[in-house]
C-alpha cells in the first residue's frame, strides 16, 4: 500500500504487502507485547483471510484489509464493537464517495451496498484486547460470490485504499469515543437509522444449527437482535446468522 495521508495522530501502524490475516497478525503482536490499544495492522492482500464462523474472505490486491486493536474492560459490552465499526466504515465510505442512499448496515456486522455485501467485520479477543478486522471491497470481489457481494468499482466509484484507511480510522475513533463516553444509546440510535430490513421477515440460524423465523425488529439496548414471532412474542438473539426472506 502506498502512503498514508492524514492518519490520526500517533497511530501505531503495522503495514505489510501480504499476511495470512490482519487479525492473526494483530493477535500475534498483542501476544508479543508489540501491539496495544490504538494499533492498526493493514495488508495489501491476505493469503488466509477469514470471516465469521470460519468463512473464507478472499483477499486479492486492490481492496482494504485492516485490523484495529482496542482495549475493552467490560467483556459483556464488547459485542457492541460491531456496531461501532459498522458505523465507522459506513461514514468513511460515505465521506469519500458521497454514496448514502444505498448503504445500509446488516446485523450484526456487515455493510451493504445495493443490498449486497460491501464490507465485513470480524472481532476476536485476546486478554482485554479486541481486534476488529475489517475488509472493504474497493476494486473487486470474487466471481464465486458476485451474486451476494459488491465492490465500489462495480458502481463506478473509485477511491484509494490509503484514503479509505485514514477515513475509517478517524471515524472509528469518533464512534469508539462516543460509545465509551456516552454509552451504547447514541451508537444504537445511529445504527438503527441506517439498518437494513427492519420489520422484514428473516430466518435466524443459530450456532447449534437450529432455525427460527420471524420479523426483524431492530436491536435492544445491549445490541441483541429482536425477533418478533408469529404469535406476537419477541425473542432477543445475541448470536446467529440471519437471512432475509424478501
Amino acid at each position: 500500500m502506498g502512503g498514508f495521508p492524514s492518519l490520526p495522530k500517533g497511530t501505531p501502524l503495522f503495514s505489510y504487502d501480504c499476511l495470512d490475516s490482519t487479525n492473526s497478525e494483530a493477535l500475534r503482536l498483542i501476544a508479543s507485547g508489540d501491539a496495544y490499544d490504538g494499533a492498526v495492522v493493514v495488508a495489501d492482500r491476505q493469503s488466509a483471510g477469514r470471516g465469521r464462523r470460519g468463512a473464507v474472505w478472499e483477499s486479492p490486491p486492490g481492496n482494504l484489509y485492516l485490523t484495529l486493536v482496542t482495549q475493552v474492560s467490560d467483556r459483556y459490552a464488547a459485542g457492541q464493537l460491531a456496531y461501532v465499526a459498522s458505523l465507522a466504515v459506513r461514514d468513511a465510505v460515505t465521506k469519500l464517495t458521497g454514496e448514502t442512499s444505498e448503504l445500509s448496515c446488516k446485523w450484526p456486522n456487515d455493510l451493504l451496498l445495493k443490498r449486497k455485501k460491501l464490507s465485513g467485520i470480524l472481532i476476536e479477543a485476546l486478554h482485554e484486547f479486541y481486534v476488529v478486522g475489517i475488509g472493504i471491497n474497493i476494486s473487486s470481489v470474487s466471481p464465486r460470490v458476485a451474486d451476494k457481494a459488491i465492490s465500489l468499482a462495480d458502481i463506478d466509484l473509485t477511491i484509494e485504499a490509503p484514503d479509505l484507511l485514514a477515513h475509517t480510522l478517524s471515524a472509528f475513533q469518533h464512534w469508539n469515543s462516543t460509545w465509551r463516553v456516552s454509552g451504547f444509546l447514541p451508537v444504537r440510535k445511529a445504527w438503527l437509522d441506517v439498518a437494513y430490513g427492519i420489520g422484514n421477515p428473516i430466518i435466524a440460524r443459530f450456532p447449534d444449527g437450529t432455525d427460527e423465523q420471524g420479523n426483524f425488529q431492530g436491536i435492544d439496548g445491549k445490541g441483541a437482535l429482536v425477533l418478533e414471532r408469529d404469535n406476537g412474542s419477541t425473542r432477543t438473539i445475541a448470536a446467529a446468522e440471519i437471512f432475509f426472506l424478501d
